[in-house]
C-alpha cells in the first residue's frame, strides 16, 4: 500500500482550463477554495474515524493530543506535509502562466497560418 504523502499530483490538467466568472482571478480562487475544502474534509473524516477507534479500544486521547511535543522528525514531517498541501492548493496558480503562454502561441501560430 502506497503512503499518501509520497502520491505524485500532476501539475497540468490536459486541455484548456474551463472560465466560469469574468472576473480575473476568480476562478483560480474558487479551486483553491474547493482543494482546500477537499483536504479539510479528508481530514475531518480521518480524525473523526481514530477518535471512534480510540475510544472503543478504551483510550481516551484528548489531553494526550493536547500535550503532544513534536520530535524533530515529527516537525520534518509536518513540513513535508504541509509543502505537499499548499502545492496542491497553489498549482492553479502555478498552471495559469503556463496555460497563457499556451494560448499566446496558438493565436501567434493562428496570425502566421493566416
Amino acid at each position: 500500500m502506497k503512503d499518501s504523502s509520497t502520491r505524485i499530483i500532476p501539475r497540468m490538467a490536459k486541455g484548456r482550463r474551463n472560465r466560469f466568472f469574468a472576473a480575473e482571478g476568480v476562478d483560480e480562487l474558487l479551486s483553491m477554495v474547493l482543494e482546500l475544502t477537499a483536504e479539510v474534509s479528508t481530514l475531518r473524516e480521518r480524525q473523526y474515524a481514530m477518535e471512534r477507534v480510540l475510544e472503543q479500544h478504551n483510550l481516551p486521547v484528548g489531553e494526550a493530543v493536547e500535550s503532544w511535543e513534536p520530535t524533530e522528525g515529527d516537525e520534518a514531517h509536518l513540513a513535508a506535509d504541509r509543502e505537499r498541501l499548499l502545492s496542491t492548493v497553489l498549482r492553479t496558480l502555478e498552471a495559469q502562466p503556463k496555460e497563457e503562454e499556451q494560448v499566446e502561441t496558438a493565436a501567434q501560430d493562428q496570425t502566421r497560418a493566416a
